[in-house]
């Protein structure tokens, strides 16, 4: 019968799998309006740099820089020179680049399992079939592909600062290192954020205490460097392992071992992440 043949012939060639990374692109989508936003705003605050450096120089705001409180608030110990690229880290890669950015990232990552498991939709991802541990890596990776893109961002506004303002000047060697220390402070929110999004079922929750985490890291590193009797704070806090404004200011890396202790730390608090997420109950 031709009917049987048509359904001998759809039955020996079943339908192909879905490959590639669903997961990571999907998160990916999801995450798409916080990311623009946060690279939107790099690029404004970079660009905008450029346009009032000529004030900036005039103004020459390191006596207020060399301030022991304003220094500690935004995370810089000192402007040596009124150069172009000291001021773009002042204003961008000080700790303020932690709070703000490391913030966003921070709750998107403290999202990024509790909302489907919230929704529900954890559930359909998982019947693909698709294992958890494959599922929370599209995740992590998904997130490290959202850093990637923020960074590169970054080095894209710094760029065009000096293709557009004839002042605005940048030794690339000491602003790639800063972008190493800004990954490394991306890894260990990414991580934290993420390590809180698997054990927690409500996503605003999830993305509030990641983002609380990233809070305190300011705070501590904020209070550590404003009174010796708190110096103790300074060393809860990722930027004091990873000072990338120092590193474009003073053109001195502070050493390997001092930037890998946020990068393993993040690496971590994933896998710790990973572990609680394969054990856990999700249809509770």
């Amino acid at each position: 019968m031709p009917g049987s043949a048509a359904s001998i012939s759809v039955r020996a060639h079943p339908q192909a799998r879905r490959r590639g990374l669903p997961i990571l692109a999907t998160t990916v989508r999801q995450s798409r309006m916080l990311i623009s936003a946060a690279c939107s705003y790099l690029l404004l605050i970079g660009l905008a740099v450029g346009l009032i450096f000529p004030g900036l120089k005039a103004l020459d705001l390191r006596s207020y820089l060399g301030n022991g409180a304003v220094g500690a608030l935004i995370g810089v110990t000192g402007l040596t020179s009124p150069t172009f690229a000291a001021y773009l880290a002042v204003e961008l890669y000080s700790s303020i680049f932690l709070l703000l950015f490391g913030g966003v990232m921070g709750y998107a990552a403290g999202i990024s399992i509790a909302r489907d498991i919230e929704e529900g939709t954890i559930d359909l991802d998982l019947a693909r079939p698709l294992s958890r541990t494959r599922l929370y890596m599209e995740k992590w990776a998904a997130l490290l592909v959202a850093a990637l893109i923020l960074l590169a961002v970054s080095l894209l506004t710094g760029w065009l600062d000096t293709l557009l303002f004839a002042e605005a000047r940048v030794d690339w060697h000491w602003f790639s290192l800063a972008h190493l220390e800004l990954a490394s402070l991306l890894v260990f929110v990414i991580g934290v954020g993420i390590l809180v999004s698997s054990a927690l079922s409500a996503a605003r929750l999830a993305g509030g205490v990641a983002t609380l985490v990233v809070v305190f890291g300011y705070l501590a590193q904020t209070l550590g460097t404003a009174s010796d009797r708190l110096s103790f704070l300074q060393y809860l806090g990722p930027y004091h392992y990873a000072p990338a404004a120092d590193v474009i200011i003073h053109q001195r890396w502070p050493g390997t071992g001092t930037f890998l202790i946020p990068l393993l730390f993040g690496l971590a608090a994933a896998l710790v992440g990973l572990v609680i997420f394969q054990r856990r109950d999700i249809t509770a």
